[in-house]
Formats: C-alpha cells, sequence, structure tokens
C-alpha cells in the first residue's frame, strides 16, 4: 500500500519558495520541475553501475502486506464456510454454495497475486541524481518517488522514472490548489 504523506496538505501557488508551474497549478500537482529546485541534485547516471549493490532503497516502497494478509483471511474464512457447509446443507445446496465461494477464492487469489506482484515489480529509473540530504528529507516527506542511500559514499540517490517530457510537464502527487 502506498500511502500519502505529508502530500495530503495543499499547496497554493509555491511548493518549497518555488512557483508552481501553471500547468501544475491547472492540474492541481506540483511539477518536477518544481519540485527538483527545492533541492539540490546532481545527475549521475552511473551511479548505479558503480554501486549496484550499496544502494539501499529508503523511500517508495511498496508494501502491500497488510492487504495480502486481510484477503489471505478471506480465503481462509471462505475455505472454513465450505468445511462447516458441507456437513449441514443438502448435497445440491452444497455443490451451488462450493461452487460460487470457489469462485469468489479464485478472484481474491487473483488480486492477492497482483498486489505481490506490486510489491516486486518496481518502475525503470531512467535518471540517477545525487541529492543533498534536505532533497532526501524533502521527497521522503511529500512524495513517493524513489530515494536510495549510498553508505560507502555516504549521499542519497533519486531514482527518476519518466523520460523524455519536460519536467515542467509531468506531475508529482503532490496536491496544490487548482487555478480558476
Amino acid at each position: 500500500m502506498i500511502t500519502m504523506k505529508k502530500s495530503e496538505h495543499v499547496f497554493g501557488k509555491y511548493f518549497c519558495g518555488n512557483e508552481i508551474s501553471k500547468y501544475g497549478r491547472q492540474y492541481g500537482y506540483v511539477d518536477y520541475a518544481t519540485l527538483a529546485k527545492s533541492f539540490d541534485a546532481v545527475l549521475c547516471n552511473n551511479i548505479f553501475q558503480a554501486f549496484p549493490e550499496e544502494l539501499e532503497q529508503v523511500n517508495g516502497i511498496i508494501d502491500n502486506s497488510e492487504d495480502i494478509e486481510e484477503i489471505e483471511n478471506k480465503i481462509e474464512e471462505l475455505e472454513d464456510a465450505i468445511e462447516d457447509a458441507f456437513d449441514t446443507m443438502t448435497p445440491d445446496n452444497f455443490n451451488t454454495f462450493e461452487h460460487e465461494t470457489r469462485e469468489k477464492i479464485i478472484e481474491l487469489e487473483a488480486e492477492k497475486e497482483e498486489l505481490e506482484e506490486q510489491e516486486y515489480n518496481y518502475p525503470e529509473v531512467f535518471q540517477w541524481y545525487i541529492i543533498s540530504d534536505s532533497g532526501a528529507n524533502i521527497l521522503k516527506d511529500y512524495t513517493n518517488e524513489l530515494v536510495y542511500y549510498c553508505e560507502t559514499l555516504d549521499v542519497y540517490v533519486w531514482g527518476v522514472t519518466h523520460y523524455g517530457t519536460s519536467w515542467d510537464y509531468v506531475l508529482t502527487d503532490i496536491p496544490c490548489e487548482k487555478e480558476a
């Protein structure tokens, strides 16, 4: 489950002292250009190749464990209901009940599998930026952007997952007031 952080707060025309682009205000979200102006960032696309084992992800982690556990409990309850119904229902009623309940279980298992895939299929990173501690804090406090820490270099790294579009036209998940 991706949780909303401080992005639940609505910002006006500014984010961290930087004016949000007209495009961002038009659609009600801070744009990447404004976000990036909020902290120091240095492009370093070879950092992942140089330190692949040393980059520890500290933000942008998808944790669906609670939802998965809830689905597992529902599946277990449905399986128990089938066992309990065997002794109390007529064969025709039981067959119908079992068939319908097994279909529900199959749907829940598919939902569980989808949640598990989300946890392990991270978006591709197209650009790597070494960022300041304050930049890492901004990203961790306001977004679910991918942020890594490299202990060897004592630096934070931002993994940008979009490519090719001007950052003025890529929106974050940080809401701001829409322009009228």
